[in-house]
């Protein structure tokens, strides 16, 4: 009787709480309830009402100035920390007025000079990541690796990528780097069926790639289905470039929980948290804060199903699974196991790619 006095005042304030918020915030209240009933489950419902009831306490005006206040409290606090090591990490010269450029400088620096000095702060930072002390921070390789890096960069480092006709080989690279990474991704190269080939393009990088599939699954579903308030759902250890995304392109990011023993997804939770406005489901293979392979295959079939597109993250650490991936079918890898607690018998390497008819997008 308890939690069903207190169930019944959660969901009165939910309500009033979703109706100043309108439309969307009804739409959130359902969602919220379907939460708590999942938590209920897994935690009981105590653990869940205490929960909601932060929630709520949350949204109370002198309750939410108060966080306010010792939020910016915290950021002003880390800014100096950051300040602080950051400065700790420079030497004495570089902290110096000659050192210090805020303005353009009136007088010309000497090109000997300036790469000197630019030569020596090089060597300083690689003190600080050849040692071995960074994690996917560097992609590096030998010192006669970088130095073909350089050469390469310098030969195009006036090149403009916007005017193929003034650069036609660096449009020659892009493309055949493109065609490179459909190959090794598994995509279709061909347009002998109605769905039409894989195609591609190159980026700044993993945000960049994960910002424009979000964009053109957007896209897509308010011209041919007329989304006008457009929702990803992915698991809470998806890369922060789809928050990014979210923000960017007016889309709402519906965060599902994970597993705390196996830190995977239960796709049954995803397929809840999907509304008639969801336009992109996403997982990472491998995500970005334990390198675990998300059930790709599972969560772009429950995609396909619902007639949505998924995108397939592997940005950090999936270009190697390709190549893991042929050691795996030389037998190479029948020493790996999974861990003795597992209840599942899975692949070293479950399918993360194009040959799941139900991945429409993916970034390496």
């Amino acid at each position: 009787p308890t939690h069903l006095i207190a169930l019944t005042s959660l969901t009165t304030a939910l309500v009033l709480l979703s109706l100043q918020q309108g439309p969307s915030g009804l739409s959130s209240l359902s969602q919220s309830l379907r939460q708590w009933i999942r938590w209920s489950r897994r935690l009981g419902p105590s653990s869940a009402l205490r929960y909601y009831g932060l929630r709520i306490a949350k949204c109370l005006p002198w309750t939410k100035r108060r966080i306010r206040n010792e939020l910016d409290e915290k950021r002003d606090a880390m800014v100096r920390d950051a300040e602080a090591e950051w400065n700790e990490l420079l030497d004495d010269a570089a902290k110096t007025e000659a050192q210090t450029h805020l303005f353009l400088p009136k007088r010309t620096s000497d090109r000997e000079g300036i790469l000197t000095l630019l030569t020596e702060w090089s060597r300083k930072e690689r003190e600080l990541w050849e040692g071995g002390r960074a994690s996917g921070a560097i992609y590096h390789g030998n010192e006669k690796f970088h130095e073909f890096l350089g050469k390469a960069y310098g030969l195009f480092s006036v090149a403009n990528p916007l005017h193929p006709d003034l650069f036609p080989y660096v449009r020659k690279t892009e493309g055949e780097v493109v065609a490179m990474m459909i190959h090794l991704f598994r995509g279709r190269t061909s347009r002998d069926d109605d769905d039409g080939g894989c195609c591609g393009t190159l980026t700044s990088g993993g945000t960049e790639s994960i910002l424009l599939a979000c964009k053109a699954h957007r896209d897509r579903a308010r011209d041919l289905r007329g989304i006008a308030s457009p929702e990803i759902v992915a698991p809470t250890t998806v890369h922060a470039a789809f928050q990014k995304a979210a923000h960017y392109f007016g889309m709402r990011l519906i965060l599902v929980d994970v597993d705390e023993r196996t830190g995977l997804v239960d796709v049954d939770d995803v397929r809840r948290n999907m509304t008639r406005n969801t336009v992109l489901v996403a997982g990472s293979a491998p995500n970005f804060p334990h390198g675990i392979i998300d059930p790709i295959r599972e969560l772009s079939e429950l995609a396909r199903e619902r007639g949505v597109g998924f995108h397939s993250d592997c940005c950090l650490g999936g270009m190697i699974l390709p190549f893991v991936e042929r050691l795996q079918a030389d037998g190479r890898l029948d020493d790996v196991a999974s861990r003795p607690d597992d209840d599942v018998d899975v692949d070293v390497i479950p399918p993360y790619d194009f040959r799941l008819p139900g991945v429409t997008s993916l970034s390496a």
